[in-house]
């Protein structure tokens, strides 16, 4: 049985388009159950459907109440554009929410109505970069067209300008993601650059990311509930890649980077 799994993608809460995407506290331990099928120490890191379409603030406050009851389960926040006039707020804000469990933070600009590029937000990403906070971005973010036309020079200009960044590219709902070239660039002139699997299903394409650049670029994440529970784990075990491989992809990858988290970097915080 393999040792660990993190899951950095889930979803919690009422979906208000759809009660199938919705998540409640069943839903979740039958998801721990399956996981605990393939490992003895999952985790399960949550996002909030309000904190995305209602309030990060408060969705956020009452997903750190909901985690604290459980422990295979952590948070991931979603960024409040609230803070974008009140820079000088966020740190303590972001340290106090990663000692209430949370691990990762999202950025949603155009859901939001914010610039994601590393000008307008420069001040907020150097808060992480200081404390070497992941930081999650969702590709249909980022979409110029609504047809997968990504604006990758948002993604190579956060990457250079915050280097101590771990920048995870989350795929978003898409069944495959079909950018191998634009991706295989990016991982070659950005070190601090990972990719969340979900969307990493087609044929190969798992084993080629590996073989080029290692196993320590992937990190696991489902889109529970938007995707079946098995698909995203499963598609790493039965990968072609050596054993130690699937295990960085499924949990070490992760691991590595919830420890290198450090507020003490931060002046004055």
């Amino acid at each position: 049985m393999i040792e660990n799994i993190i899951d950095l993608n889930c979803w919690f809460g009422n979906h208000y388009l759809s009660e199938e995407l919705s998540t409640d506290e069943k839903k979740l331990e039958g998801y721990n159950d399956y996981l605990q099928t393939l490992c003895k120490n999952p985790v399960v890191t949550l996002s909030s459907y309000y904190s995305l379409y209602c309030d990060p603030v408060s969705g956020d406050e009452e997903l750190g109440g909901f985690i604290a009851g459980f422990n295979f389960l952590s948070g991931c926040l979603i960024f409040p554009n609230y803070f974008i006039s009140r820079e000088d707020e966020f740190a303590s804000y972001l340290e106090e929410k990663y000692l209430n469990g949370f691990k990762f933070l999202r950025v949603y600009p155009k859901t939001h109505k914010y610039l994601a590029d590393a000008r307008f937000m420069g001040r907020i990403y150097n808060i992480l970069d200081m404390c070497s906070f992941p930081l999650v971005i969702n590709l249909d973010e980022i979409d110029l067209t609504g047809n997968k036309a990504i604006d990758w020079t948002i993604v190579r200009d956060i990457s250079d300008a915050f280097p101590n960044t771990p920048l995870i590219l989350d795929g978003g709902n898409s069944k495959e993601l079909m950018f191998n070239g634009y991706f295989f660039q990016l991982l070659e002139s950005c070190s601090n650059l990972y990719l969340e699997s979900h969307n990493l299903l087609a044929f190969n394409q798992i084993e080629e990311i590996v073989f080029k650049f290692g196993a320590s670029r992937i990190l696991l994440g489902s889109n529970f509930p938007a995707y079946p529970a098995f698909l995203s784990a499963e598609r790493i075990i039965f990968a072609r890649i050596e054993d130690e491989e699937k295990k960085k992809i499924l949990a070490d990858n992760a691991r590595s980077l919830i420890e290198g988290i450090d507020f003490g970097r931060i002046k004055g915080i």
